[in-house]
């Protein structure tokens, strides 16, 4: 069964087309810690802490059930994480991949006008919420690429669990892809 956001009906967000506008800590040491999930109340968890520690678990599954709005933003940040994972697959030399994962930041825009983007199916347009979902989503790939490159690279304990990140980078959480613009 797969980990659904434990935020569906908890927070309450101003929609945009759609999809909640989630409050998160900026430059924040990310919280993988699962115990946390059960308190939310007394905890700093936040959207971006939960799809990544549960992003091993969830990008096996081939479906996945929506329960609430916050299930689409964790369905955004799945995606892309998988493809910082892709990014820095391909060139694990930190200083490169590091700017790799900052070029995405703008490289990953979601546009609504590109057909067969996998978000095109979770987001209700409403032509005059776009750019204000586009920033707020920029926001959202800021602060996870900060927190990966957290996670892989900057941490105390090292790139001791680089290799095991990077064996997802293969991975298709529901068959979706992040497109990128070059």
């Amino acid at each position: 069964m797969a980990y659904n956001s434990v935020f569906n009906g908890i927070e309450d967000s101003k929609l945009l087309c759609g999809i909640p506008q989630m409050a998160f800590k900026a430059n924040k040491i990310p919280n993988l810690d699962p115990s946390q999930k059960k308190n939310l109340k007394d905890s700093d968890l936040d959207i971006i802490d939960e799809s990544i520690m549960y992003f091993r678990a969830n990008v096996f599954f081939k479906n996945f059930p929506l329960k609430g709005d916050a299930d689409k933003l964790l369905v955004y940040i799945t995606v892309f994480v998988q493809k910082c994972l892709e990014v820095i697959a391909n060139d694990t030399d930190p200083t490169r991949a590091k700017k790799n994962l900052s070029n995405l930041i703008d490289t990953a825009e979601y546009n609504p006008n590109v057909r067969g983007h996998f978000y095109n199916s979770l987001v209700n347009v409403v032509n005059s919420e776009v750019s204000d979902l586009q920033n707020y989503l920029k926001s959202v790939r800021k602060e996870v690429v900060n927190r990966i490159q957290y996670l892989l690279f900057d941490a105390l304990w090292g790139t001791i669990d680089l290799k095991f990140w990077l064996s997802f980078a293969k991975r298709r959480f529901m068959g979706y892809e992040m497109n990128t613009t070059k």
